[in-house]
């Protein structure tokens, strides 16, 4: 078994499922409810029978009150299509634990509510070049094969958010909530790919994600710091007024991430990779992106 998920840790993960805003079309039955008229167990409307109906749903209480046949709709129960689009770039193989660790195990839970629940759960691990997807899959059974494919990512080359999601909409993928796994650190910028997503007919929900090491240096003499996915160099002395202004500018970044997805109505959740991992799941997830 993987040690991204224990096994009670799953149990408990399949009371929850993930929270839309709005119905999806999918394909076949699942666990969810749409706004598509179908046949299922749940009364919706009804509509004037035509010819080439089946006649086993006509209402026929309807028909002798009106004198005119009249079909029952129900609400059809619809799979939903689950997208994400984890960073593996080298910046998330920064901190103690890395980054990339916590991010695995966010998107190995997200998954497997969303594979409990009938979904299809597609999972795209992203850098500058492009790596090979996951999905889509459906059922709980594929739990295994998610876990040993999260298990085999490891980080590597430069972030780059805007050219992950002009290839992944090339590929015309159903539309569905589609959650972002990143630190953000992105120079080319994320704004543009985030708003191209909703904009697109997807729900992004981002998980923004944190090195302690990044939230909160040390002081220290001269150190140098150098970029993990271009080599850049750079040398400072980290003295406490150092400390203080950078502790309050990424503070600030931090905000700028959640105030930008919080205007354009974007589930947004932050956490230190050293964070209690089950209490972020169960408190900050489920009240922002999951639902009991």
């Amino acid at each position: 078994m993987s040690d991204l998920l224990s096994p009670p840790f799953i149990r408990r993960l399949e009371r929850l499922g993930i929270r839309v805003r709005r119905a999806f079309a999918g394909r076949m039955q699942g666990e969810r409810r749409s706004t598509k008229r179908g046949i299922s167990v749940e009364f919706a409307d009804y509509r004037e029978y035509i010819s080439g109906d089946d006649p086993r749903y006509i209402d026929w209480n309807a028909a002798a009150r009106m004198d005119r046949l009249y079909l029952k709709l129900y609400v059809e129960e619809e799979d939903l299509s689950v997208h994400f689009l984890v960073d593996t770039s080298a910046s998330m193989g920064f901190g103690n634990p890395p980054k990339l660790e916590f991010a695995k195990r966010c998107a190995a839970a997200l998954a497997y509510v969303g594979l409990a629940n009938l979904d299809r759960v597609t999972i795209v691990p992203y850098a500058a070049e492009q790596q090979e997807k996951l999905g889509p899959e459906r059922g709980r059974a594929n739990i295994f094969k998610l876990l040993k494919f999260l298990d085999g990512i490891a980080p590597s080359g430069q972030t780059s958010l805007t050219s992950t999601v002009k290839s992944f909409l090339a590929r015309n993928p159903r539309r569905g909530p589609i959650f972002v796994v990143t630190d953000f650190l992105d120079p080319a910028g994320w704004e543009k790919p985030l708003a191209q997503l909703a904009h697109s007919g997807f729900q992004p929900m981002v998980v923004h994600i944190l090195a302690p090491e990044e939230l909160d240096p040390q002081d220290a003499d001269d150190v140098r710091f150098i970029d993990a996915e271009t080599g850049t160099a750079v040398d400072l002395s980290l003295n406490a007024s150092v400390v203080r202004a950078y502790r309050a500018r990424v503070e600030g970044f931090r905000k700028e991430v959640e105030s930008w997805c919080t205007k354009h109505a974007m589930a947004y959740a932050f956490a230190a990779s050293d964070a209690d991992f089950e209490e972020f799941v169960f408190r900050t997830l489920r009240e922002v992106m999951l639902e009991a």
